[in-house]
Protein backbone atom coordinates (compact mmCIF):
# COMPACT_ATOMS: atom_id res chain seq x y z
CA UNK A 1 0.00 0.00 0.00
CA UNK A 2 2.83 2.52 0.88
CA UNK A 3 4.37 1.48 -2.51
CA UNK A 4 0.94 2.52 -4.40
CA UNK A 5 0.93 5.90 -2.16
CA UNK A 6 4.27 6.67 -3.23
CA UNK A 7 3.61 6.33 -6.91
CA UNK A 8 0.44 8.47 -7.16
CA UNK A 9 2.12 11.40 -5.41
CA UNK A 10 5.03 10.84 -7.90
CA UNK A 11 2.23 11.01 -10.75
CA UNK A 12 0.94 14.29 -9.25
CA UNK A 13 4.63 15.60 -9.67
CA UNK A 14 5.02 14.32 -13.08
CA UNK A 15 1.77 16.16 -14.28
CA UNK A 16 3.09 19.71 -12.88
CA UNK A 17 6.45 19.10 -14.98
CA UNK A 18 4.62 17.98 -17.99
CA UNK A 19 2.32 21.18 -17.49
CA UNK A 20 5.54 23.01 -17.98
CA UNK A 21 6.67 21.65 -20.91
CA UNK A 22 3.85 21.68 -22.98
CA UNK A 23 3.70 25.07 -24.90
CA UNK A 24 1.83 24.37 -27.91
CA UNK A 25 -1.20 26.33 -29.50
CA UNK A 26 -5.11 25.46 -28.32
CA UNK A 27 -7.39 24.60 -30.65
CA UNK A 28 -11.30 24.50 -30.21
CA UNK A 29 -12.66 21.16 -27.97
CA UNK A 30 -16.22 19.39 -28.45
CA UNK A 31 -16.57 19.75 -24.16
CA UNK A 32 -17.65 22.73 -22.80
CA UNK A 33 -14.99 24.66 -20.83
CA UNK A 34 -15.25 25.83 -16.88
CA UNK A 35 -12.72 28.30 -15.00
CA UNK A 36 -13.81 27.49 -11.97
CA UNK A 37 -13.01 23.55 -12.32
CA UNK A 38 -11.57 23.23 -8.52
CA UNK A 39 -15.23 24.23 -7.45
CA UNK A 40 -17.26 21.43 -9.48
CA UNK A 41 -14.75 18.47 -10.40
CA UNK A 42 -16.75 16.26 -11.18
CA UNK A 43 -17.81 18.09 -14.47
CA UNK A 44 -14.34 17.36 -15.60
CA UNK A 45 -13.95 13.56 -13.63
CA UNK A 46 -16.99 11.46 -12.72
CA UNK A 47 -14.59 9.83 -10.23
CA UNK A 48 -14.98 12.94 -7.85
CA UNK A 49 -18.80 11.52 -7.12
CA UNK A 50 -19.12 10.81 -3.20
CA UNK A 51 -15.58 11.17 -2.61
CA UNK A 52 -16.70 14.00 -0.16
CA UNK A 53 -19.15 13.60 2.71
CA UNK A 54 -22.51 15.10 1.84
CA UNK A 55 -25.14 15.59 -1.11
CA UNK A 56 -23.84 18.74 -3.20
CA UNK A 57 -26.47 20.38 -5.79
CA UNK A 58 -24.27 23.01 -8.05
CA UNK A 59 -25.64 25.50 -10.41
CA UNK A 60 -22.87 26.71 -13.32
CA UNK A 61 -23.16 29.32 -15.80
CA UNK A 62 -20.70 31.08 -18.19
CA UNK A 63 -21.22 33.12 -20.60
CA UNK A 64 -18.25 33.57 -23.12
CA UNK A 65 -17.28 36.91 -25.13
CA UNK A 66 -20.23 38.56 -23.29
CA UNK A 67 -21.66 41.45 -25.66
CA UNK A 68 -20.39 39.53 -28.60
CA UNK A 69 -23.30 38.47 -30.94
CA UNK A 70 -23.40 34.29 -31.28
CA UNK A 71 -21.12 33.75 -28.22
CA UNK A 72 -20.83 30.59 -26.36
CA UNK A 73 -22.67 29.97 -23.21
CA UNK A 74 -23.30 26.99 -21.14
CA UNK A 75 -25.36 25.86 -18.47
CA UNK A 76 -25.33 22.87 -15.89
CA UNK A 77 -26.87 21.69 -12.77
CA UNK A 78 -25.31 18.69 -10.96
CA UNK A 79 -26.09 16.85 -8.13
CA UNK A 80 -23.45 14.40 -6.61
CA UNK A 81 -23.77 12.06 -3.64
CA UNK A 82 -21.93 9.95 -1.23
CA UNK A 83 -23.55 6.60 -0.22
CA UNK A 84 -22.68 4.11 2.50
CA UNK A 85 -20.10 0.84 1.50
CA UNK A 86 -17.93 3.21 -0.44
CA UNK A 87 -20.46 3.89 -3.35
CA UNK A 88 -20.95 7.22 -4.86
CA UNK A 89 -23.30 8.82 -7.81
CA UNK A 90 -23.11 11.74 -10.22
CA UNK A 91 -25.45 13.29 -12.25
CA UNK A 92 -25.25 16.39 -14.64
CA UNK A 93 -27.63 17.73 -17.09
CA UNK A 94 -26.15 20.55 -19.82
CA UNK A 95 -26.58 22.92 -22.34
CA UNK A 96 -23.44 24.01 -24.16
CA UNK A 97 -24.65 26.79 -26.74
CA UNK A 98 -21.48 26.57 -29.28
CA UNK A 99 -22.76 30.19 -30.83
CA UNK A 100 -26.14 29.65 -32.17
CA UNK A 101 -25.73 27.45 -34.93
CA UNK A 102 -24.22 24.54 -32.96
CA UNK A 103 -25.75 23.13 -29.62
CA UNK A 104 -25.50 20.40 -27.39
CA UNK A 105 -28.29 19.58 -24.73
CA UNK A 106 -27.21 16.12 -22.41
CA UNK A 107 -27.52 13.91 -19.32
CA UNK A 108 -25.31 12.12 -17.50
CA UNK A 109 -25.34 9.82 -14.85
CA UNK A 110 -22.35 8.43 -13.14
CA UNK A 111 -21.42 5.66 -10.03
CA UNK A 112 -18.01 5.52 -8.50
CA UNK A 113 -16.55 3.24 -5.46
CA UNK A 114 -13.88 4.05 -4.02
CA UNK A 115 -10.72 1.92 -2.40
CA UNK A 116 -8.79 3.19 0.91
CA UNK A 117 -5.50 2.66 0.14
CA UNK A 118 -4.81 3.61 3.84
CA UNK A 119 -6.72 6.00 6.39
CA UNK A 120 -5.26 8.84 4.80
CA UNK A 121 -5.49 8.07 1.27
CA UNK A 122 -7.65 6.60 -1.15
CA UNK A 123 -8.41 5.86 -5.26
CA UNK A 124 -11.71 5.98 -6.86
CA UNK A 125 -13.11 4.55 -10.09
CA UNK A 126 -15.41 6.24 -11.30
CA UNK A 127 -17.72 5.83 -15.18
CA UNK A 128 -20.27 7.93 -16.71
CA UNK A 129 -23.08 7.62 -19.26
CA UNK A 130 -24.10 10.27 -21.19
CA UNK A 131 -27.11 10.54 -23.80
CA UNK A 132 -26.42 13.42 -25.84
CA UNK A 133 -28.66 15.64 -28.54
CA UNK A 134 -26.72 17.36 -30.92
CA UNK A 135 -28.44 20.20 -33.05
CA UNK A 136 -27.49 21.85 -36.02
CA UNK A 137 -29.31 24.94 -36.98
CA UNK A 138 -28.24 26.05 -40.57
CA UNK A 139 -31.41 28.44 -41.58
CA UNK A 140 -29.63 32.37 -39.57
CA UNK A 141 -25.72 31.30 -40.74
CA UNK A 142 -24.17 34.14 -42.69
CA UNK A 143 -21.62 32.50 -45.25
CA UNK A 144 -18.74 33.46 -46.98
CA UNK A 145 -19.93 31.43 -50.02
CA UNK A 146 -23.81 31.22 -49.92
CA UNK A 147 -23.32 28.17 -52.41
CA UNK A 148 -21.29 25.73 -50.24
CA UNK A 149 -22.68 22.88 -51.14
CA UNK A 150 -21.79 21.44 -47.31
CA UNK A 151 -24.19 24.29 -45.76
CA UNK A 152 -27.99 23.57 -46.70
CA UNK A 153 -29.73 25.69 -44.62
CA UNK A 154 -31.54 23.14 -42.97
CA UNK A 155 -31.89 21.90 -39.14
CA UNK A 156 -30.56 18.76 -38.06
CA UNK A 157 -30.59 17.11 -34.96
CA UNK A 158 -29.72 13.77 -33.65
CA UNK A 159 -29.63 12.11 -29.78
CA UNK A 160 -26.88 9.40 -29.43
CA UNK A 161 -25.02 8.09 -26.61
CA UNK A 162 -21.43 7.72 -25.00
CA UNK A 163 -19.52 7.34 -22.02
CA UNK A 164 -16.70 8.61 -19.91
CA UNK A 165 -14.26 7.05 -17.22
CA UNK A 166 -12.59 8.76 -14.56
CA UNK A 167 -9.53 7.60 -12.01
CA UNK A 168 -9.08 10.08 -8.98
CA UNK A 169 -6.46 9.31 -5.93
CA UNK A 170 -6.99 11.60 -3.01
CA UNK A 171 -6.13 12.71 0.49
CA UNK A 172 -6.91 14.56 3.29
CA UNK A 173 -5.08 17.54 1.01
CA UNK A 174 -4.54 16.67 -2.11
CA UNK A 175 -6.28 15.31 -5.23
CA UNK A 176 -5.40 14.12 -8.65
CA UNK A 177 -7.31 12.46 -11.72
CA UNK A 178 -7.36 11.03 -14.56
CA UNK A 179 -10.53 10.73 -16.94
CA UNK A 180 -11.69 10.02 -20.45
CA UNK A 181 -14.54 11.25 -22.35
CA UNK A 182 -16.26 10.26 -25.57
CA UNK A 183 -15.24 6.57 -24.58
CA UNK A 184 -17.28 5.05 -27.84
CA UNK A 185 -16.70 8.24 -30.19
CA UNK A 186 -20.10 8.23 -31.04
CA UNK A 187 -21.40 10.23 -34.52
CA UNK A 188 -23.19 13.21 -34.23
CA UNK A 189 -25.33 12.24 -37.37
CA UNK A 190 -25.46 15.82 -38.96
CA UNK A 191 -24.13 14.85 -41.88
CA UNK A 192 -25.11 12.80 -45.50
CA UNK A 193 -21.63 11.25 -45.69
CA UNK A 194 -22.87 7.55 -44.55
CA UNK A 195 -19.47 6.90 -43.08
CA UNK A 196 -19.85 9.83 -40.52
CA UNK A 197 -15.70 9.34 -40.50
CA UNK A 198 -15.18 13.16 -39.63
CA UNK A 199 -18.66 14.36 -37.31
CA UNK A 200 -18.21 12.60 -34.30
CA UNK A 201 -16.70 12.97 -30.70
CA UNK A 202 -13.44 12.90 -30.17
CA UNK A 203 -11.76 11.50 -27.04
CA UNK A 204 -10.91 13.59 -24.58
CA UNK A 205 -8.21 13.33 -21.84
CA UNK A 206 -8.36 15.49 -18.56
CA UNK A 207 -5.31 15.06 -15.78
CA UNK A 208 -6.24 17.62 -13.17
CA UNK A 209 -4.93 17.97 -9.66
CA UNK A 210 -4.58 20.62 -6.64
CA UNK A 211 -3.08 20.59 -3.59
CA UNK A 212 -4.29 22.41 -0.01
CA UNK A 213 -1.24 24.16 1.75
CA UNK A 214 -1.85 25.37 5.27
CA UNK A 215 0.02 28.78 5.66
CA UNK A 216 -1.40 29.16 9.54
CA UNK A 217 -4.40 28.32 11.62
CA UNK A 218 -6.53 30.55 9.21
CA UNK A 219 -5.11 30.81 5.77
CA UNK A 220 -4.37 28.10 2.98
CA UNK A 221 -2.82 28.06 -0.39
CA UNK A 222 -4.87 25.96 -3.15
CA UNK A 223 -2.47 25.71 -6.40
CA UNK A 224 -4.23 23.38 -9.12
CA UNK A 225 -3.81 22.13 -12.38
CA UNK A 226 -5.30 20.70 -15.22
CA UNK A 227 -4.47 19.48 -18.49
CA UNK A 228 -7.03 18.46 -21.65
CA UNK A 229 -6.04 17.46 -25.16
CA UNK A 230 -7.36 15.01 -27.79
CA UNK A 231 -6.21 12.44 -30.86
CA UNK A 232 -6.50 15.40 -32.74
CA UNK A 233 -5.79 19.01 -31.06
CA UNK A 234 -2.57 19.83 -28.39
CA UNK A 235 -2.48 20.22 -24.88
CA UNK A 236 -4.83 22.70 -22.96
CA UNK A 237 -2.92 24.10 -19.82
CA UNK A 238 -4.79 25.65 -17.00
CA UNK A 239 -3.48 27.06 -14.13
CA UNK A 240 -5.13 28.11 -11.14
CA UNK A 241 -4.38 29.07 -7.57
CA UNK A 242 -6.96 30.17 -4.50
CA UNK A 243 -5.75 31.79 -1.54
CA UNK A 244 -8.84 30.69 1.22
CA UNK A 245 -9.30 32.45 4.81
CA UNK A 246 -10.62 30.22 7.42
CA UNK A 247 -12.06 28.31 4.70
CA UNK A 248 -14.84 30.50 3.93
CA UNK A 249 -13.62 33.17 1.95
CA UNK A 250 -11.10 33.16 -1.30
CA UNK A 251 -9.46 34.99 -3.86
CA UNK A 252 -7.33 33.43 -6.64
CA UNK A 253 -5.90 34.08 -10.12
CA UNK A 254 -4.97 31.55 -12.93
CA UNK A 255 -4.27 31.32 -16.59
CA UNK A 256 -5.13 29.74 -19.17
CA UNK A 257 -2.78 28.73 -21.78
CA UNK A 258 -3.21 30.90 -25.42
CA UNK A 259 -7.12 32.02 -24.08
CA UNK A 260 -7.54 34.10 -20.85
CA UNK A 261 -6.10 35.70 -17.55
CA UNK A 262 -8.48 34.41 -14.78
CA UNK A 263 -9.79 36.38 -11.66
CA UNK A 264 -12.17 34.50 -8.93
CA UNK A 265 -13.75 34.97 -5.73
CA UNK A 266 -16.30 33.51 -3.64
CA UNK A 267 -17.58 32.31 -0.18
CA UNK A 268 -19.23 30.24 1.71
CA UNK A 269 -22.24 30.63 3.70
CA UNK A 270 -23.40 27.80 6.08
CA UNK A 271 -23.90 25.45 3.73
CA UNK A 272 -24.21 27.76 0.14
CA UNK A 273 -21.16 27.99 -1.48
CA UNK A 274 -21.15 30.86 -4.10
CA UNK A 275 -18.11 31.17 -6.32
CA UNK A 276 -16.98 34.05 -9.60
CA UNK A 277 -14.64 33.80 -11.90
CA UNK A 278 -13.78 36.36 -14.61
CA UNK A 279 -11.84 35.61 -17.94
CA UNK A 280 -9.94 38.51 -19.74
CA UNK A 281 -9.40 37.06 -22.80
CA UNK A 282 -5.85 37.12 -24.31
CA UNK A 283 -6.13 35.53 -27.79
CA UNK A 284 -7.62 36.56 -30.96
CA UNK A 285 -11.01 36.77 -30.31
CA UNK A 286 -10.32 38.84 -27.15
CA UNK A 287 -9.23 41.83 -28.68
CA UNK A 288 -13.35 41.55 -30.12
CA UNK A 289 -14.93 41.08 -27.02
CA UNK A 290 -12.18 39.84 -23.73
CA UNK A 291 -14.71 39.38 -21.15
CA UNK A 292 -16.21 36.39 -19.50
CA UNK A 293 -17.94 35.49 -16.59
CA UNK A 294 -18.82 32.21 -15.04
CA UNK A 295 -21.30 31.87 -11.86
CA UNK A 296 -21.19 28.92 -9.47
CA UNK A 297 -23.34 28.24 -6.82
CA UNK A 298 -24.14 24.84 -4.94
CA UNK A 299 -25.46 23.75 -1.34
CA UNK A 300 -24.61 21.13 0.49
CA UNK A 301 -26.96 18.65 2.74
CA UNK A 302 -23.98 17.24 4.83
CA UNK A 303 -24.68 13.03 5.57
CA UNK A 304 -24.83 11.65 9.19
CA UNK A 305 -25.57 8.08 10.67
CA UNK A 306 -23.46 5.16 10.97
CA UNK A 307 -20.47 5.84 8.58
CA UNK A 308 -20.78 9.31 8.37
CA UNK A 309 -19.42 12.66 10.27
CA UNK A 310 -21.43 15.95 10.07
CA UNK A 311 -19.25 17.67 7.67
CA UNK A 312 -19.75 20.32 4.97
CA UNK A 313 -18.14 21.38 2.15
CA UNK A 314 -14.41 20.01 1.77
CA UNK A 315 -15.36 16.88 4.16
CA UNK A 316 -13.75 14.20 2.88
CA UNK A 317 -14.59 10.49 2.82
CA UNK A 318 -11.65 8.80 4.69
CA UNK A 319 -10.54 7.28 7.70
CA UNK A 320 -14.13 5.11 7.91
CA UNK A 321 -13.44 3.74 11.44
CA UNK A 322 -12.72 6.43 13.21
CA UNK A 323 -15.65 8.67 11.21
CA UNK A 324 -17.60 5.41 12.80
CA UNK A 325 -16.75 6.11 16.22
CA UNK A 326 -17.32 9.70 16.66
Amino acid sequence: MRNMIIIAKRAAQLAAVVALLFTGGVNAQQLSRQSQFVQNPFLINPAFAGTELGTFASLNHREQWAGFNGAPTTSSVTVTSSLPNRFGFGVVVERDDHGGAFRNTGVELAGTYTVDLNNQDAVAFGIGLMGRNTRFDGSDLQLWQPDDPAITGAIESNFAFDARFGLMVFGEFYQFGFAVSNLMQTPFGLESEPTNTRNRGVRHYALSGRYDYALDQQWTLQPAVMLRFTELTPVQLDLHARALFDNRYWGGMGFRQGDAFILSAGAIFQDIQVGYAYDAGTGAVGNLSPNTHEITVSYVIPRRGVGFSRKGFGGRLLDRNLIIRN
